[in-house]
C-alpha cells in the first residue's frame, strides 16, 4: 500500500478545490496506490458530489491509471483499483495541460508489473461453475470483444449521474409507477402479494 502523508499534499476535504482535484488526492492519500476502494467509500468521501465517478475518469486524461472489472477481472463490477498516480493536478498549471491520448496508456508491459493477473486456473473453476446459459453468454462476450451494457445498467448509470435532489424525485416517481403496475396486475386477476 503507497500512501503519500497528507502532511505533504493539501487536504483533500478542502471544497475550495475542484472535485478532481479532490478525488485525485483522496486516491493518494486515503486509498493508496496499487490498492482496491469501492464506489460506496468514493461516494461516501464525497457525498456532495454528483458525478465524482467522473472526476475520477477525468484524471486519465492526467495519466492516472484506474482499473475496473472491465480491466482487471479481479475486481468486482463495484470495485476499482487505483493502479497508479500521474500528473499531480494539484499543483498549479497541471489541469489546464492534459497529456495527449497516446502518451496515457500505459503498454502491455508497464500493466502486467503494476496488476497480478489471476490465475487461469481460477478462472477456469469459475467458468465451470457457471450454467451452461451463463457460459453461452460469456462465449458471446468474448467473441464480441466486450461485454454490452444492458438497458438496467444504462439506467443505473444515468440514474447515478442526476443530483441527490433528482435521485430523491425519480425514485417517488419509479415506485408509484411499480405499484401503479401492481395494481394493474391485481385489478386483472393477479393475486395480491399480501394474502
Amino acid at each position: 500500500m503507497t500512501l503519500v502523508s497528507e502532511t505533504q499534499l493539501p487536504d483533500w476535504t478542502n471544497e475550495k478545490m475542484g472535485s478532481m482535484v479532490r478525488a485525485a488526492l483522496w486516491l493518494v492519500t486515503q486509498v493508496g496506490e496499487g490498492n482496491v476502494y469501492t464506489k460506496d467509500q468514493l461516494r461516501t468521501a464525497f457525498p456532495d458530489i454528483a458525478q465524482i465517478d467522473r472526476r475520477l475518469r477525468d484524471l486519465r486524461a492526467h495519466g492516472w491509471v484506474l482499473d475496473t472489472n472491465r480491466d482487471d477481472a479481479a475486481l468486482a463490477p463495484h470495485e476499482a483499483r487505483f493502479v497508479r498516480a500521474g500528473e499531480p493536478v494539484w499543483e498549479p498549471g497541471i489541469r489546464r495541460s492534459p497529456r495527449r491520448p497516446e502518451e496515457l496508456r500505459p503498454s502491455f508491459a508497464e500493466r502486467l508489473q503494476v496488476r497480478n493477473p489471476p490465475d487461469p486456473e481460477v478462472v477456469w473453476e469459475k467458468l465451470k461453475d457457471l450454467s451452461s446459459t451463463e457460459r453461452s453468454l460469456l462465449m458471446a462476450w468474448i467473441a464480441m470483444g466486450h461485454r454490452p451494457s444492458s438497458p438496467v445498467e444504462l439506467a443505473w448509470r444515468a440514474f447515478r449521474g442526476l443530483s441527490d435532489g433528482q435521485r430523491r424525485d425519480l425514485t417517488i416517481r419509479l415506485g408509484e409507477l411499480i405499484s401503479s403496475e401492481l395494481s394493474d396486475q391485481m385489478g386483472e386477476g393477479g393475486t395480491s402479494p399480501n394474502p
